[in-house]
């Protein structure tokens, strides 16, 4: 992924763990594999995918792109039978998403836009945990342009010219042989 994408989701991980961290006990940058309930409730803020398409043609000029970088967050609570008003303030509390995120200038200008938003909610039973997970899936959009690395400066040119014939030469027509630097700084 592009180091980019990346300060996207820094920003992003900054902004919701310092909001959020009186309603969540533990903040997860990789998607969580296992979860105890000493994790719990737990926020997971990670690069799902990203997407590149060439912007323009992808064979003219330097390589430029257009990504599609989707962030995942993920919000999980241990819900036993007797605290189902839980889920209620899980779904409360990934709301809060959408203002966190989508009215914080920091982050918004981070991007050209966001183009997509999913969610889908999951419960299910983990070992001995009991797990009510909320998913928010944003793509957002955001360019680049990759110029190349010259390790070869042009400093010199030789230039020798040639005879074009036989009759040139024997006539004595002077062969020119010149050097010239090129200045750098114009």
């Amino acid at each position: 992924m592009s180091d980019y994408a990346v300060q996207i989701a820094t920003k992003a991980y900054d902004i919701l763990s310092d909001a959020l961290r009186t309603e969540f006990v533990t903040f997860r940058r990789t998607p969580m594999l296992s979860v105890t309930k000493a994790d719990l409730p737990i926020l997971g803020i990670y690069i799902l995918r990203e997407r590149r398409v060439p912007d323009g043609q992808p064979n003219q000029g330097v390589p430029k792109f257009i990504h599609q970088l989707t962030l995942g967050f993920s919000g999980g609570v241990d819900v036993e039978t007797d605290e189902e008003n839980r889920l209620n303030e899980l779904e409360q509390t990934m709301t809060l998403l959408d203002e966190l995120l989508l009215s914080n200038p920091e982050f918004i200008n981070l991007t050209e836009g966001v183009t997509l938003m999913d969610r889908t909610s999951q419960y299910a039973k983990v070992g001995e945990v009991s797990l009510a997970e909320i998913r928010v899936e944003m793509v957002v959009q955001f360019r680049s342009q990759w110029e190349p690395t010259i390790t070869d400066n042009l400093e010199t040119i030789h230039v020798d010219t040639q005879f074009p014939d036989k009759a040139h030469a024997d006539a004595g027509t002077p062969q020119i042989v010149r050097e010239y630097e090129l200045d750098q700084n114009s």
